[in-house]
């Protein structure tokens, strides 16, 4: 197991990405901290993780991103049930479409105050509590970005503005605690089939192929999470990178196929561009050709 008696806690986890992690960490041996807004969402979580028999610890706590007090209660309470932590995915989101100019002024600082702020207080209420006294085992802070960054996405205007945003905050992370026993990652998703995307349509077995399953993602956090990433630092992983490298493995010829070693002249012999995209990242694809096996 990858995660096995590691303490995870993932915010907004009552559905979506958030949701299909906190299940992945479970699987992989993790005890949890679900946190989210909706006491009936974290709940059903919970449940789903204990109908699955995985035998770890699972903590629900509801709070607002946008509220620290609220936040820094959840943490001290995961840790006082938990106990030091391993890792933090700062996954809760929001989002909303319209014309710059008509946007509401209330809705537009929620964007911000979720996905900007709700990063900020997420950090801030766990650095306390996170288990940093071994350079082989770091704390893990991985933030859930978006493919919004670096591409301006039109009637997204808080949104992108938010992802660029959090893109800064992990940058500022990494040098002012690079004497720490800690490591910010990013994943940035392209669209996902949850509600921020797709409403009340989410999960309803109708979306289009381009659109990813929350759990397609899985890999690239339980990747930053295990001990394969504890030398990986300010990394960005963009699914859309990695859902190329994942077709390239598929067609591959017998032999091509064993390690990033063996199959990285391969990628970069048939794809040039996605090969200079992830080859920093060898050890992300050496995971997901063994996690595949």
């Amino acid at each position: 197991m990858l995660l096995k008696g590691k303490n995870v806690i993932v915010t907004g986890s009552g559905r979506g990405i958030g949701k299909a992690v906190a299940i992945a960490c479970a699987r992989e041996g993790a005890n949890i901290g679900l946190l989210a807004r909706t006491l009936e969402e974290i709940n059903n979580t919970k449940q789903e993780i204990e109908s699955l028999g995985f035998g770890v610890k699972i903590i629900v706590k509801t709070a607002d991103v946008t509220i620290y007090d609220e936040v820094a209660d959840a943490f001290k309470f995961f840790h006082d049930n938990l106990g030091l932590l391993n890792g933090v995915v700062a996954n809760a989101g929001a989002s909303r479409m319209g014309n710059t100019h008509e946007f509401d002024n209330e809705r537009f600082a929620n964007i911000l105050n979720v996905n900007v702020l709700g990063v900020f207080h997420t950090f801030k209420a766990a650095y306390p509590y996170l288990k940093k006294d071994d350079k082989n085992e770091k704390a893990r802070f991985v933030i859930t970005g978006s493919a919004a960054y670096p591409m301006g996405m039109p009637k997204f205007t808080a949104y992108v503005a938010a992802k660029y945003a959090v893109v800064g905050i992990q940058s500022v992370l990494v040098a002012e605690y690079k004497k720490e026993n800690i490591n910010f990652n990013m994943v940035l998703p392209t669209q996902v089939d949850t509600r921020m995307l797709r409403s009340r349509k989410a999960g309803d077995g109708n979306k289009p192929d381009y659109v990813l399953n929350p759990w397609d993602l899985n890999d690239y956090y339980l990747f930053l999470l295990s001990d394969y990433a504890n030398r990986v630092d300010n990394a960005l992983i963009y699914s859309s990178d990695f859902t190329e490298v994942k077709k390239f493995l598929s067609k591959a010829p017998s032999g091509k196929t064993e390690s990033w070693e063996v199959f990285k002249t391969y990628l970069e012999e048939n794809s040039p561009k996605i090969y200079a995209n992830v080859k920093k990242l060898g050890k992300l694809v050496d995971f997901i050709i063994k996690s595949s096996k």
